[in-house]
């Protein structure tokens, strides 16, 4: 009897931990992207009063006798770093619900001697926030010629430094999974939306509020044709 509880004993014990070892599920992020904007004039007023453009970046307020360092290094990051290579939005789903994604990939950098400002070493990074779809109805039918500031509601967003060359969505779906887990993170980046429509161009910002602000709308932002930017967001 004694030999018999030991074999069901012993086979209860390798049932226990013979279960199958099943890989996590990731987010799964759509391959197509509901909407992508790659194109637009960045516009600044520098403390000087005189407004000067770049594509794609809103340049960096330089002093005149500075000026020709604008494109070099980390100035030709932008004010702020505020650039962009894409802005694109995507479906999500995370377990058995559906959101969007807003990806933002820009251009950025270190120095490889931070204490001379010297070897600087060109990256690309990324940023992105998870939200309801239903947010973006918040961009639809606004008034023309006036400045408006939309808060969307963000449930997940980080931001991804340095991107590898072979970085591809399933970077993003795998970092937000760690952000999904991480119990410990304090907050989390809201996005903000600074928009005006203007004589059939589309004036605006995308960018997280709390990390890097423009100091002012309206000597500060991107301007592209009404049709371009609504490649990226539907307004009606």
């Amino acid at each position: 009897m004694k030999q018999f509880y030991t074999i069901v004993f012993s086979l209860i014990t390798i049932l226990t931990f013979a279960q199958d070892r099943v890989n996590a599920s990731l987010p799964v992020i759509d391959a197509v992207a509901n909407g992508r904007i790659t194109e637009a004039t960045g516009w600044l007023q520098n403390d000087a009063g005189k407004w000067t453009s770049r594509k794609n970046k809103i340049p960096a307020n330089m002093e005149e006798e500075y000026k020709t360092l604008i494109d070099f290094q980390h100035h030709g990051l932008g004010e702020n770093r505020e650039n962009f290579i894409y802005i694109e939005h995507r479906n999500v789903k995370i377990a058995d619900s559906s959101y969007t994604i807003l990806i933002k990939k820009y251009k950025d950098g270190f120095y490889k001697y931070e204490s001379i400002n010297q070897g600087w070493m060109p990256q690309n990074s990324l940023v992105y926030y998870v939200f309801k779809t239903s947010e973006l109805d918040k961009l639809k039918n606004l008034e023309p010629n006036k400045a408006h500031t939309i808060r969307i509601n963000t449930i997940y967003s980080n931001t991804i430094l340095y991107l590898d060359p072979k970085s591809s969505l399933k970077t993003v779906a795998q970092n937000l999974y760690k952000e999904l887990g991480d119990k410990d993170k304090f907050g989390k980046a809201e996005l903000e939306i600074h928009f005006n429509l203007y004589k059939g161009n589309v004036r605006f910002t995308i960018q997280n509020h709390e990390d890097y602000p423009l100091t002012d709308f309206e000597k500060a932002y991107y301007e592209t044709p009404l049709i371009n930017f609504e490649k990226l967001f539907k307004l009606q």
